[in-house]
């Protein structure tokens, strides 16, 4: 897109006029072109304004896959609001805790939460009248069309606030993120810039839509004037199947949870769609070595993609590993509007190597603008000139490309030497007898530190470390190979396949 434009409501607009006629978002049930889809949110506004929604107001919104939610999101941001998008399976108690958090009494859901306080919308009820062209105020004599085509609509600034985004992380409480509409401009650019993303695309995204990955991705591609498809996870795989047919699925946006439904219950069928689709992206957790071999060999045709990044610095570096998949720990290449720095634990600017790895910090326009409240915790990870950094440890290789060891506090540093535990992680996850498996370091009285195992196993099996050891030392360096193992019920993971590590750690020190 050629033209200034300071927000994804101005793109949509401009789309509508450029490709009326073109496929702007669907699902399961409804699908909805640019032009109807401008219209429809235009209609949202001004329902919503009527419903007591003003310039400046917090809407909370909850997730669902479906067009109601764009529409809802898209309607609170040309009404003059922002939206905090919360996940679908939310209990009310947290609900309440949300919204009084971020100063709301509006929210906009299917289903209304318990509270006198709160100014209930119903979602299905704005749908309805969108889509029945129904009149906003009972007392409306006029088409509700003309009256919202006659309607004069301020569009969103850049320096406005699109929305609060709640963390999932692994550590310490969930944080608001607070992100302007021009930071998802940047962030748009860099989604369409990471995968090379076409005009004609048509993109099925399957992961949780209040989440950042999802939402962005629509942003991206409603920026791009391309398509998006929007389904409910994979609860029903043949349901999964009927979308791709029916919209002609041309990309695919995955969690590694999600992704490994599919390999389970569909891998051959899942396969036949390698010359329909132009790429595969998985996002929000590290893709498994063995999980990139399968999707490389399934799909020789197909680009495939892990993207790095956070939700407060969104699509900052892409692994294209369809193409360098061999190159052990590469994330890949950082996206057009990221500029990536080597940081030591002063955070000034180091020539980081693998064998002195720097942390990893990001400068761009798709940074957050702060933590909601959190002054304090804002000046932990973000600089007065924005920078955000992270806790990760990696380097820039002479191919150009950013390497990743792991997190500070998970590289276990063994002597001096640096060790990813995703190396012995992903190595450990090959032999038959592991299901699953976590690696942390514990203290050593030689090296200082030393890799140790979790595990779970598969039925049918006990753990023969002996076997183990001897297997990981065929493919490790000898000083990868874990000290000691533990067999546990369960690796903690977050929903979209991170390993807790923390509550690991917790567990060794008890």
């Amino acid at each position: 897109m050629e033209e200034q434009i300071s927000s994804i409501v101005e793109a949509l607009k401009i789309n509508a006029e450029k490709t009326p006629d073109k496929l702007c978002v669907g699902d399961k049930k409804n699908q909805v072109t640019y032009k109807e889809f401008w219209n429809m949110v235009k209609k949202a506004a001004v329902y919503l304004q009527e419903k007591g929604v003003q310039k400046g107001d917090m809407v909370v919104i909850r997730g669902a896959q479906k067009v109601e939610f764009l529409l809802g999101v898209f309607g609170v941001q040309l009404a003059g609001g922002a939206v905090c998008p919360l996940e679908k399976a939310i209990k009310d108690d947290r609900i309440m805790e949300i919204m009084n958090f971020v100063d709301s009494n509006i929210y906009l859901a299917e289903k209304p939460v318990k509270n006198t306080t709160v100014n209930n919308i119903s979602l299905k009820e704005m749908f309805k009248v969108v889509q029945n062209n129904e009149a906003v105020t009972p007392n409306e004599n006029t088409d509700n069309s003309e009256a919202v085509n006659s309607k004069e609509f301020s569009l969103p600034a850049s320096d406005d606030l699109s929305e609060i985004l709640f963390t999932t992380g692994t550590t310490g409480k969930s944080k608001g993120i607070e992100v302007t509409f021009g930071c998802n401009v940047a962030i748009a650019q860099n989604v369409i810039d990471s995968v090379g993303m076409e005009k004609d695309e048509i993109e099925l995204i399957t992961t949780p839509i209040n989440h950042s990955l999802a939402i962005r991705r629509s942003y991206g591609a409603i920026y791009n004037g391309s398509s998006i498809v929007l389904t409910d996870g994979i609860k029903f795989v043949e349901d999964f199947f009927k979308l791709l047919d029916r919209y002609k699925i041309t990309a695919i946006t995955f969690v590694p949870a999600i992704l490994e439904q599919v390999l389970k219950f569909a891998k051959d069928r899942f396969a036949t769609y390698d010359n329909q689709f132009h790429y595969i992206q998985l996002g929000s957790a590290p893709l498994s070595e063995t999980n990139k071999e399968i999707l490389t060999k399934m799909f020789p045709t197909t680009r495939l993609y892990n993207t790095y990044g956070a939700t407060e610095s969104g699509c900052t570096v892409i692994l294209e590993f369809s193409k360098y998949g061999h190159k052990k720990k590469c994330i890949g290449r950082t996206t057009v509007n990221t500029e990536i720095l080597f940081v030591d634990d002063r955070r000034n600017i180091v020539e980081a190597s693998l064998e002195k790895p720097g942390i990893l910090a990001f400068k761009g326009k798709m940074n957050m603008r702060s933590y909601y409240k959190e002054p304090e915790i804002t000046k932990e990870v973000m600089d007065e000139k924005g920078v955000v950094y992270t806790n990760d440890l990696g380097y820039l290789g002479e191919d150009g490309l950013v390497y990743l060891l792991g997190r500070q506090g998970d590289v276990i540093n063994m002597g001096g030497i640096k060790i990813a535990p995703t190396e012995i992680e992903e190595v450990a996850m090959k032999h038959e007898m592991i299901k699953d498996c976590a690696c942390i370091p514990i203290k050593d009285e030689i090296t200082g530190e030393a890799p140790k195992l979790f595990v779970t196993l598969n039925e049918g099996y006990q753990l023969d470390q002996k076997e183990l050891s001897k297997y990981l030392l065929s493919k490790l360096e000898s000083l990868k190979v874990p000290k000691t193992f533990e067999v546990i019920d369960e690796i903690p993971r977050t929903f979209n396949g991170k390993i807790i590590r923390k509550q690991l750690k917790a567990l060794e020190n008890n």
